[in-house]
């Protein structure tokens, strides 16, 4: 026999092995889950045999099973016993409080704040009632817009309203209104003099009196003053 037919010979043999110690565990393994499908009867029938039995015999068992068949009549009464109280959990109602006939209405109403009324330009707010900004001249709108709002609204106070008597300034206004007071403060005596009395101010357009002093619009027609 020559090299390469006695090199060929080894390969074919080696392959030979090979394959079939492939089979082998292929067919192990196929009777391997038959022992397992078996054992997973028995484990049924076994299980069926004892459920039986203790269908049969729970009330006179035989010495030999009664400790088990006691702890499987405990574990079965105690299971009937967590359900019950599972049950009365999911119908239990929430503790209400007693709500007296007698109670009276609530009166809200009388501690709510009154519409106040707002400049959406300023946003100084003033009373009911105003129609335009002093500072700005805007129209003013209702603080709270419905009857709801105002009567879920705190108490308000007079305090609560505010007003700008002064127009707002910018920062280059500010600072000439300083320079202003300075050249004023050094030029002038230094004698106080009298307060001169403001007399009553009254709008040229409508003739409603003016209410602070500085306003630079009326408050019931909006135009400048």
């Amino acid at each position: 026999m020559g090299f390469f037919d006695k090199l060929g010979a080894n390969l074919t043999n080696e392959s030979r092995k090979f394959s079939q110690k492939v089979k082998n565990s292929s067919d192990a393994s196929k009777l391997m889950s038959e022992i397992t499908a078996e054992n997973k009867n028995i484990q049924e029938n076994l299980t069926a045999i004892g459920r039986t039995y203790y269908d049969n015999h729970k009330d006179e068992p035989d010495e030999m099973f009664r400790d088990m068949v006691d702890a499987i009549s405990k574990s079965e009464q105690r299971i009937a016993e967590l359900q019950e109280s599972i049950r009365v959990i999911r119908a239990r109602e929430p503790e209400l409080v007693p709500v007296p006939e007698d109670a009276p209405a609530p009166v809200r109403a009388q501690t709510a704040k009154p519409s106040a009324m707002v400049c959406m330009g300023c946003g100084n707010t003033y009373p009911s009632g105003t129609a335009f900004c002093s500072v700005c001249g805007q129209k003013l709108v209702p603080q709270y817009q419905d009857a709801a709002e105002v009567s879920a609204a705190p108490a308000q106070t007079a305090e609560d309203i505010q007003f700008q008597t002064e127009p707002v300034m910018s920062e280059e206004e500010k600072a000439e209104a300083v320079d202003a007071e300075i050249i004023e403060t050094t030029t002038t005596d230094s004698a106080e003099e009298e307060p001169v009395a403001e007399t009553a101010k009254f709008c040229p357009y409508c003739g409603k009196e003016l209410t602070t002093s500085g306003q630079a619009f009326c408050e019931n027609c909006g135009h400048a003053v």
